[in-house]
């Protein structure tokens, strides 16, 4: 018996989501790097009350700008994801649009959080209250500005046409570590300006 072949081309060689998975261990890492900063703020936090010092004076840390940031992210959530869906639908021009509009919300984030630095009146040089405040702070900046990177080269990539329908990881993994950040003011909302 001898075999035939049927002259079919061999299938497409699937592309493995490197980028994703890669994106999902780096938004790990940093979650956890970041949750140890605020472990140490509530720590510290905790110690100072239990010796009966103040911790932030009355007014010094309001809630409401705090929440026009939390309300930034929340709706650049939305805006990532309309990045995703968009690119995964071969709509390349909303695709850009969206993840424009995310690296503005990234922009208004820096620019809620300058003010509310300078509201504050607090310093480095300050009390560790006002020290661990710009501790924490100063670490969701950080991987604020690799979220807005990782969103700005994937824009400038989809620009160029490298992503379609086929080709979409690089997007899903912007917007993941994107969502990942978001999730990391969240908690730092909570802690800093909701329990004081």
């Amino acid at each position: 018996m001898t075999a035939t072949t049927t002259g079919l081309p061999a299938a497409e060689v699937t592309r493995p989501r490197t980028v994703l998975v890669g994106t999902m261990f780096a938004s790990a890492a940093s979650f956890m790097a970041f949750l140890g900063v605020v472990l140490v703020y509530i720590s510290e936090r905790a110690q100072a009350r239990t010796d009966g010092a103040e911790w932030f004076a009355d007014g010094a840390v309001e809630l409401g700008p705090a929440g026009f940031v939390f309300a930034t992210l929340i709706l650049s959530i939305f805006t990532v994801q309309w990045a995703v869906q968009a690119i995964n639908a071969g709509d390349r021009t909303n695709a850009l649009v969206a993840l424009v509009l995310s690296g503005l919300f990234g922009a208004a984030v820096f620019n809620q959080l300058w003010f509310i630095i300078n509201d504050s009146g607090f310093a480095l040089s300050g009390s560790n209250s006002e020290f661990m405040f710009f501790l924490v702070l100063g670490t969701f900046v950080v991987f604020m500005i690799a979220a807005v990177g990782f969103v700005t080269l994937t824009f400038l990539r989809a620009v160029i046409g490298q992503f379609g329908p086929r080709k979409a990881d690089a997007v899903a993994a912007a917007a993941f570590y994107w969502n990942t950040v978001v999730a990391m003011y969240a908690i730092a909302w909570y802690v800093i300006f909701v329990t004081k």
